[in-house]
């Protein structure tokens, strides 16, 4: 399912004043990333390219740079494919313009004829294509580029804004469910609450001790199959279960209950944790805290840097 909805970016075929944002959302695209952007996109004939970038590459030995004719097609708004009709001659343009490569850069998907043809260039040419989730993907996972979901998908950027993972950590930490590696956090299992937080208890401590646990695993699954499995695995060595919806626990508030809570029953009940329980717990908590937490400011990172040279004690 997207995340980004491309229609926010106004058709490409309607004179409108509006109609270059896709090409311009692709020039800001590719400069994020680092290409020196050569030839900007313009109106009128254009021989065949949106813009023409380069690329620069650090060899042992030395440095080449590629240089990219980009072809921009918006066709989201039809839904359509991008056809062969649409890319026709691209080896005479990346001649033309004398270029190294032809990079296509698509709002939606590459049809079959168009996806062969550019496999029987790529013997002569260095040929890339960037369709809508590939664009998506380095969009929100790529923080030199993410800025830029706010200022050309504004809508989308509301919606995603609170699930999105902060800059708690220099990279970001998957929560994987236990049994197949799925990562919990995903909006799409967020948006419908597939993933949960399980503590196991171990029963006879729990009996003997008058209501103080002891916990000896704790782990994130999928609800439905993989929480089946664990479980039944639990039960089986005598254990007993509870479990917290992850969806529930990024919400800041639900997040600090959370914390709080078992905090709260390690000091009334004297609650014990195996090391790896208490090990997980601690990784489970810096997953959550990704999406829970603000995001940090230049300011509040150079102040974490600063700090972070000081001697201990100080």
């Amino acid at each position: 399912m997207a995340i980004i909805d491309f229609k926010e970016i106004p058709k490409a075929n309607v004179a409108n004043g509006d109609q270059d944002v896709f090409e311009l959302f692709a020039r800001e695209f590719f400069h994020a990333l680092g290409f020196s952007v050569l030839e900007d996109p313009d109106r009128g004939q254009d021989g065949g390219r949106d813009m023409i970038i380069s690329e620069k590459r650090t060899g042992i030995i030395n440095d080449t740079e590629i240089r990219w004719l980009v072809s921009c097609k918006h066709k989201i708004h039809s839904g359509s494919a991008v056809n062969v009709n649409d890319e026709e001659d691209i080896s005479d343009r990346i001649q033309f313009h004398h270029c190294d490569g032809f990079i296509g850069f698509y709002s939606t998907v590459v049809s079959s004829p168009l996806n062969r043809k550019f496999e029987a260039l790529k013997d002569k040419y260095q040929i890339e294509k960037f369709d809508r989730e590939k664009i998506e993907r380095i969009l929100l996972e790529n923080r030199a580029v993410n800025k830029l979901i706010r200022r050309f998908f504004p809508k989308s950027y509301n919606k995603i804004e609170l699930k999105s993972p902060s800059n708690l950590l220099s990279k970001y930490e998957p929560l994987r469910c236990k049994v197949c590696g799925k990562d919990l956090l995903h909006r799409d299992i967020l948006d419908k609450y597939e993933g949960i937080v399980v503590f196991v208890q171990d029963r006879d401590y729990y009996r003997c001790n008058n209501g103080k646990s002891k916990y000896t695993e704790i782990y994130c699954v999928c609800k439905g199959i993989c929480d089946r499995k664990m479980e039944s695995i639990a039960h089986s060595n005598g254990n007993i279960t509870g479990w917290n919806d992850i969806s529930d626990l990024v919400i800041p508030i639900r997040f600090l209950k959370f914390v709080l809570a078992i905090m709260n029953r390690i000091r009334e009940y004297g609650d014990v944790y195996t090391d790896e329980a208490y090990e997980n717990l601690k990784s489970i908590i810096i997953s959550l805290a990704q999406i829970t937490m603000k995001r940090q400011s230049e300011n509040d990172i150079n102040r974490v840097r600063s700090l972070s040279e000081l001697p201990d004690g100080l």
